[in-house]
């Protein structure tokens, strides 16, 4: 095991990259790859560090890393960008880290970057078990909506049952998306969605999962558009954190909601999907007025733990065995951490870091 933050900063026809490596754990790191025109070194910094964080309530089966490349996913020059990239970053993606999906990135950009390298995505791990497949989506246990099932079982974590439990979920990407089918499929009642552009609510419940899954099955975007369709109301997309609910989701990007827009929310339970998705004055102002907020250390671990756990292992853990331990992860991080911070009158996130500090610094 080896700490201490390790950076390697490159540029490829003007465009600033990052690859950080916040620890070595079972010889290895793992992180996502963001694509981002506002993405910055202390954001990959301290992305890095959280995905260690996120890791420690799953034992650490390897370490932390992250990568982030200051432009869209459609520059008209991001076959050559990411060219130089694996040219820069050789030696760690030879030797120690493993790259995985983050915001922006796809599975194409992803494949092309490790085809830039002439290695696959899982060479290192093939090195060792060479009937370990050569993609993290080729990992046994690899399902759709894994960050969406841990922000649910996270919910759970907190509040028992779903089962009717009214939820909000602002962003509809990708693990928005997942949020609303996972919720839906334990109960929950989905009663507004928001994206960029506008928010849609409805105190009956709407069919989000529903118009998710028909999406996919004709191969092509959700919109939620296609929702307002089916009987919502339209609201600016702020106005969706001052819609009563019992759980609000925060699954678009990072730092969106103030402290301004804390005040107004009228959720009795703050779950964060995305990477910091409250600000910190944000989450000054939730637990000043007593709103838990589990964070995103807990509640946005659960693909990470999967491939963590796949990685180290050479991808020899069942899917159910697999799914079962995270899952309980998950549930013992939100019980034990509120527990805690109620005890401590502290904040679930201070809480859950005290708990797990001893994992991060053996």
């Amino acid at each position: 095991m080896s700490t201490g933050q390790t950076i390697i900063e490159a540029s490829a026809f003007g465009v600033p990259a990052w690859l950080v490596v916040d620890r070595l754990d079972n010889t290895l790191a793992f992180g996502g790859f963001r694509f981002s025109d506002s993405v910055s070194l202390d954001q990959v910094s301290l992305l890095a560090s959280t995905m260690s964080w996120k890791l420690a309530a799953h034992g650490l089966p390897v370490g932390g890393a992250k990568a982030g490349v200051r432009c869209r996913p459609d520059h008209p020059r991001i076959d050559a960008i990411l060219a130089e990239l694996a040219s820069a970053w050789r030696e760690p993606l030879s030797t120690h880290v493993v790259l995985g999906k983050d915001m922006g990135a796809t599975d194409a950009l992803l494949d092309r970057l490790y085809e830039h390298l002439g290695r696959s995505q899982l060479h290192l791990i093939q090195a060792r078990e060479p009937s370990c497949p050569g993609r993290i989506r080729e990992l046994s246990g690899y399902v759709r909506d894994m960050t969406g099932l841990g922000a649910v079982v996270a919910a759970e974590g907190l509040v028992g049952s779903l089962r009717g439990k009214r939820v909000l979920i602002q962003g509809a990407g990708v693990v928005g998306a997942g949020v609303a089918v996972r919720a839906t499929r334990r109960g929950a009642v989905v009663v507004g969605m928001s994206d960029i552009d506008q928010a849609v609510v409805s105190v009956d419940g709407l069919p989000v999962a529903e118009h998710v899954l028909a999406a996919r099955a004709a191969h092509r975007p959700f919109r939620l558009a296609s929702v307002e369709a089916a009987g919502g109301t339209r609201l600016r997309p702020d106005d969706l954190l001052g819609t009563a609910a019992d759980i609000l989701v925060l699954a678009a990007g990072s730092h969106v909601v103030s402290a301004a827009l804390a005040s107004d929310i009228r959720a009795d339970v703050v779950v964060e999907a995305a990477n910091f998705g409250l600000t910190e004055q944000a989450n000054t102002v939730l637990f000043e007025r007593g709103v838990p907020v589990v964070p995103d250390v807990i509640s946005s671990s659960s693909s990470a733990a999967m491939t963590s756990y796949q990685l180290a292992d050479g991808n020899r853990w069942r899917p159910d065995a697999l799914w079962e331990r995270i899952e309980g992860n998950i549930r013992t991080a939100v019980t034990e951490g509120s527990r805690t911070a109620t005890q401590r009158r502290t904040s679930i996130r201070e809480a859950y870091k005290s708990m797990y500090a001893h994992v991060l610094s053996r």
